[in-house]
């Protein structure tokens, strides 16, 4: 398909769920969509990241296929299509056969110390899919992820305690995930009943919920 075609079409804003299932049935459309994730600089650019990021979580074995052209989302100055990145290739882990993660281990988790929250919550979000499909990380990531109640995350440039309590609630839905595979399950335990009285009830019903589940 012709950039200018695509570009077109995007203006249109396409359902991204429609577009994603047909970027699946048709290998031109999908090579179209990451060709303008990679050159594009307006917000078409995020409409076609959206879209591949959707088929990811569909179809991870054919977006596989292009992991490289995903890799420098992952250091895209739009934080959306950063975002986009951070989720593809959590959705990749799966069948990422030829170990292409693995160079890329340090920067991505290094994100959980982004200053901005919604980039370290999506890395939360997609922890768990890497701890299962690679067990030999998961006591380092496990590690990484409880350091992450005393990052400073910031709101309008201030430090935000808010933040915090909002990531530690992605933090029990991701531990939940893999807490039978996990090698410090104490740990778990541990983090969760220190939420229990957490000023954000959404969080506090979260680890009250964990608890139950893992008998804490």
């Amino acid at each position: 398909m012709e950039q200018e075609t695509l570009r077109e079409r995007l203006k249109s804003k396409p359902d991204p769920e429609r577009l994603a299932a047909e970027a699946g049935a048709d290998p031109a459309l999908l090579a179209a969509l990451l060709e303008m994730a990679e050159s594009e600089r307006t917000a078409l650019r995020y409409s076609a990241t959206k879209a591949v990021r959707i088929l990811s979580g569909q179809r991870p074995e054919q977006v596989y296929l292009h992991y490289a052209a995903v890799v420098p989302w992952l250091r895209a100055s739009n934080s959306f299509v950063k975002w986009d990145g951070i989720l593809t290739l959590g959705n990749l882990a799966a069948v990422d056969r030829e170990n292409r993660f693995a160079p890329l281990y340090g920067e991505y988790f290094g994100l959980l110390r982004d200053p901005q929250m919604v980039t370290a919550a999506n890395v939360v979000r997609s922890a768990w899919k890497f701890a299962l499909a690679r067990p030999e990380w998961e006591p380092d990531i496990t590690r990484r992820l409880l350091e992450v109640p005393e990052i400073p995350y910031l709101h309008h440039g201030e430090p935000s305690p808010e933040c915090n309590r909002v990531l530690c609630g992605h933090l029990l839905d991701c531990f939940d995930r893999y807490f039978d595979r996990a090698q410090e399950q104490g740990a778990l335990l541990a983090f969760a009943q220190s939420q229990l009285h957490s000023p954000r009830k959404g969080t506090a019903k979260a680890a009250a919920r964990f608890l139950r589940r893992h008998g804490g």
